[in-house]
């Protein structure tokens, strides 16, 4: 799950390490408080990196989500998703391969 280590200019930052190919999250948050995020997402993968940039929102039962951007330095290293479980919106990542990488996000949320 992920480890919050700090925030910055209004977005919470955390890191996951991510050694999977099945979906896996990257970043939670109450879906009764926040209707609605912004995510910037890096992925580090031995010497491979990808970032993205993706917008979602819930109705708080389905997840909707957009990627706006995204950049590598070869093939893209993940895809992103979203859901809701326990309560919570899970944003997740469904990696290419299963080699240890670390997912560095960068989410600003905003309130219902």
């Amino acid at each position: 799950f992920p480890v919050t280590i700090g925030i910055a200019g209004g977005g919470v930052k955390e890191t996951v390490v991510v050694a999977s190919t099945s979906p896996t999250t990257i970043s939670t948050f109450a879906a009764a408080t926040f209707r609605s995020a912004k995510a910037r997402i890096q992925i580090t993968q031995g010497s491979s990196y990808q970032v993205a940039e993706v917008l979602l929102i819930h109705d708080g039962t389905t997840v909707s989500l957009v990627e706006l951007a995204s950049v590598a330095t070869g093939s893209n290293l993940g895809s992103f998703s979203g859901t809701i479980s326990g309560g919570n919106v899970l944003l997740r990542v469904t990696m290419v391969s299963a080699t240890s990488a670390t997912i560095r996000v960068v989410i600003d949320r905003t309130e219902v």
